[in-house]
């Protein structure tokens, strides 16, 4: 593997350093290379550099700036936290078709927007007490985030938004960018607070397809248009996945977690009052009155008719 000599280096240039709404700072990094060092923009200032890259090729990433310095294997879809100031670069030995969004956090940002905020002054301790990078690997949605905030950031850069349009493009990149730094906090969360998993799934990808599905069901879960296929097409993902996930984490199938969100639901309406057992079926999802009681009596081991007489007989 060939690399440059530092002094006569020539840094990839960023396309544009924007200063964002929120006080934040984002360089967006974007090249075709060969052979050669990628370093991070120094801005010149105390703070953190979260740095949320992808890439095609070979990229390995380096905490110095000679050929024996220690190097570490860098994998697409990658976030990276370091302190301002340390050197930090993406090595590769061949030709590598490479992007990233790199968000600079001042020092005086911090309290005034993070506050007490425990994951992150987690983060500080481990970079003050030696760690040179802490990693965090992006899940599907915040992909397509990094995607939307480097394509915002070429728009800018070239010059194809007009004046009016050139707000909201920043705070598209703006919003994206937070929504990317909120995602390294809480993905950091567990592992940095010692706590331990709930299941046997640990890979950040499969957790965040989870928590993403989790959230869609919890919004329509009683629409009468509602179907795990609705789900399979809006996550690119496979029935027997999802079964194993939902599996691995709560113990039972996506088609038994829904069910047990409706009947849940329906209980709770029941005890309310207000409306009828076959109004309440149909506003939860059902349109067969019987496959209500079915599922009902097979969560609660009685007929929601009954369960209705023994809420009444109690009022």
């Amino acid at each position: 593997m060939k690399f440059q000599d530092p002094e006569q280096e020539q840094p990839m240039k960023a396309l544009q350093v924007l200063s964002l709404p929120v006080g934040l700072r984002a360089a967006v990094l974007k090249a075709t290379v060969d052979r050669q060092d990628i370093p991070l923009p120094d801005f010149h200032e105390e703070g953190y550099v979260i740095s949320f890259i992808n890439f095609k090729g070979d990229v390995r990433i380096a905490t110095g700036h000679r050929p024996g310095d220690k190097e570490q294997p860098a994998s697409p879809g990658l976030g990276l936290i370091s302190a301002a100031g340390k050197r930090m670069s993406f090595r590769t030995g061949a030709s590598v078709s490479f992007a990233a969004l790199v968000l600079f956090v001042p020092k005086g940002w911090v309290p005034h927007f993070l506050g007490a905020n425990t994951p992150f002054r987690k983060l500080e301790q481990e970079l003050e007490e030696g760690a040179n990078i802490i990693t965090c690997r992006l899940g599907r949605r915040q992909l397509s985030q990094l995607s939307s905030a480097l394509n915002t950031a070429g728009e800018r850069s070239s010059g194809s938004n007009t004046a009016g349009e050139e707000p909201l493009s920043l705070l598209d990149l703006q919003n994206s960018a937070l929504a990317l730094l909120e995602y390294f906090l809480c993905n950091r969360h567990r592992s940095l607070l010692g706590v331990s998993p709930t299941s046997d799934i640990e890979n950040e990808d499969d957790l965040s397809l989870i928590r993403e599905v989790e959230s869609y069901i919890s919004e329509y879960y009683c629409s009468d248009t509602f179907t795990v296929d609705s789900i399979l097409k809006k996550t690119y993902t496979s029935y027997h996945r999802l079964n194993f996930l939902f599996k691995s984490i709560h113990g039972m199938t996506i088609s038994e977690y829904i069910r047990n969100k409706r009947i849940e639901k329906s209980k709770e309406m029941i005890a309310d009052n207000v409306k009828s057992i076959s109004q309440i079926a149909y506003e939860i999802g059902y349109s067969s009155i019987s496959n209500y009681i079915l599922a009902f009596k097979k969560v609660y081991q009685i007929t929601p008719g009954k369960y209705k007489k023994q809420i009444d007989s109690l009022a």
